[in-house]
């Protein structure tokens, strides 16, 4: 019988993420990560729940994945009535679920809230060659203070060829208010056959203390309320020293921003830009707060100042 890598070595790499309207713009930053850090060619499938992002969403990025040269597959994924929103998270986070039960064959699975850095492709080559056993690829955790999970986290999949775990009985058992059903349900259901690789793969943001990791990461994972993409601009030199993985995705934001100037993508990006700096769900449960301080700044102008300055304080101390 042929290895997963004989099988795979002569196809473009297969990357799955969803979105909505409120993501379009993380989708154009990590996409054009993934082209600009990619050693071999890729194909992306994309999909999104119906009636959650708008037609001329749908043909922006058409244009933006033409524009790169990146084969796209557009799927509209019908909802189950058990996918629930809560706090920050979205139905769209249950849309792995729903992508993995179409594409049988070995593939990646991305979170929009990340960035792609140079090597994040070597992934591929760890999926191939994972164990028979192996249902799902994942990076391995860090300890650290913040890290707040059990077992591994699901910003990150590489799904194998092997058949997926029937999820849907397990999500209709749990209890309807779970933060992260999602987070739960990977670990319960994968836990015996998830294969772990380099932490590298999917560094969380909130793991920056550890510079040496930092450094050498090939996927950076923004999990969380707040986003970069959140930040006011003028606030955004000052955050380097709160948290200083937000400055790969700035320097990611730059280059798309930069490949657009003087073509048809340039304007619609940039009104997407200003959208996104709007787009955290405001709630009132845990981790509201922080939300909430970032709405502040995008508004407040000058007047955020002390507001960053007393955070870097405390970072400090």
């Amino acid at each position: 019988m042929a290895s997963r890598a004989q099988n795979s070595s002569s196809a473009p790499h297969l990357v799955a993420l969803a979105l909505d309207d409120n993501m379009v713009y993380a989708f154009f930053v990590l996409v054009h990560s993934l082209a600009s850090n990619a050693a071999k060619p890729f194909s992306l499938v994309v999909g999104h729940f119906t009636g959650r992002l708008a037609p001329h969403h749908l043909a922006l990025i058409r244009d933006f994945t033409k524009h790169l040269g990146i084969p796209l597959d557009l799927r509209e994924l019908s909802p189950n009535t058990l996918f629930t929103e809560r706090r920050h998270l979205t139905i769209t986070t249950f849309s792995k679920f729903v992508i993995s039960d179409e594409i049988p064959d070995p593939h990646l699975w991305i979170d929009l809230d990340t960035v792609a850095r140079e090597g994040w492709d070597e992934f591929f080559t760890y999926l191939y060659s994972a164990p028979q056993s192996a249902g799902l690829v994942v990076a391995e955790k860090l300890q650290s203070p913040h890290t707040r999970f059990e077992g591994f986290n699901a910003g990150i999949l590489g799904w194998t060829g092997k058949p997926r775990a029937d999820w849907l009985p397990a999500l209709a058992s749990l209890p309807e208010k779970r933060f992260s059903s999602e987070q739960f349900l990977f670990n319960t259901l994968y836990a015996d056959s998830a294969h772990a690789i380099d932490v590298k793969f999917n560094f969380l943001s909130s793991w920056h203390a550890h510079t040496t990791e930092l450094e050498r990461s090939a996927i950076i994972h923004y999990s969380g309320p707040i986003k970069p993409w959140h930040l006011a601009m003028r606030h955004r030199k000052a955050w380097a020293d709160i948290n200083p993985s937000w400055e790969y995705w700035y320097a990611s934001e730059s280059r798309l921003l930069d490949d657009l100037k003087d073509s048809g993508l340039e304007r619609p990006v940039n009104q997407l830009r200003r959208q996104a700096l709007f787009s955290g769900r405001l709630h009132t449960g845990k981790g509201a707060l922080a939300v909430w301080v970032m709405r502040f700044l995008a508004v407040a102008g000058p007047l955020g100042d002390p507001v960053v300055g007393l955070l870097k304080r405390r970072k400090t101390l």
